[in-house]
């Protein structure tokens, strides 16, 4: 008698468990159909939009110049800084290298700058075959720059920290790259310099 009397609360227990799983079996089940459909409504009217982005990223792939605007996906920044860096257009590059900066992952940032020093320190071997060393300088003291931020955002990347030497042995190779002055890392040129009949200097 006294074990029926300890079990007879326990069985009482599961059976209003069992009338409320009864009562709300219905609205969860529901519930979740609900939700599952609207998971899937909402995949199906995002696919257009990641269609879209992943044939950009292939055309830039395949060298078309296409654009992208500037709140684009990080993805798709991240292709179009590529596809300039790789034809040169470096100036255009950072400007969307600063707004990746804002948008992607540590690692992909520090994959972009390294591949921003690198077409960098590539237009500054040009520059040196050119004999237009000032150019070079310049080039070279940007991407060191570029290589620093790599590292500082991926310490394992070795191909950053390998590259940054080079250009540090073509700063010792070239002595007048030291302190080459880079107009777009200076600021505004005082405006009376410029305007004529006015003498050189401050005022």
């Amino acid at each position: 008698m006294t074990s029926f009397a300890l079990a007879h609360p326990v069985r009482s227990a599961f059976l209003q468990i069992g009338a409320f799983w009864a009562r709300i079996k219905t609205f969860v089940l529901a519930t979740l159909v609900i939700v599952l459909a609207l998971a899937a409504i909402a995949s199906f009217a995002l696919w257009p939009r990641d269609a879209a982005r992943n044939r950009t990223i292939a055309a830039l792939t395949h060298n078309h110049d296409v654009a992208v605007a500037q709140d684009a996906a990080p993805k798709l920044l991240f292709a179009r800084a590529y596809f300039l860096i790789t034809h040169g257009r470096l100036d255009e590059a950072q400007a969307l290298v600063s707004l990746f900066d804002l948008r992607g992952s540590d690692k992909a940032r520090a994959d972009l700058h390294y591949d921003l020093g690198n077409g960098r320190l590539l237009a500054a071997f040009d520059k040196i075959d050119l004999a237009d060393f000032d150019a070079a300088g310049a080039l070279v003291g940007l991407a060191q720059e570029d290589y620093i931020e790599a590292m500082r955002l991926n310490p394992d990347d070795w191909d950053a920290r390998y590259n940054f030497d080079v250009a540090a042995r073509l700063v010792r190779q070239y002595p007048s790259f030291v302190n080459t002055p880079d107009p777009r890392r200076q600021g505004p040129r005082p405006i009376w310099t410029e305007l004529p009949n006015v003498p050189r200097g401050e005022p």
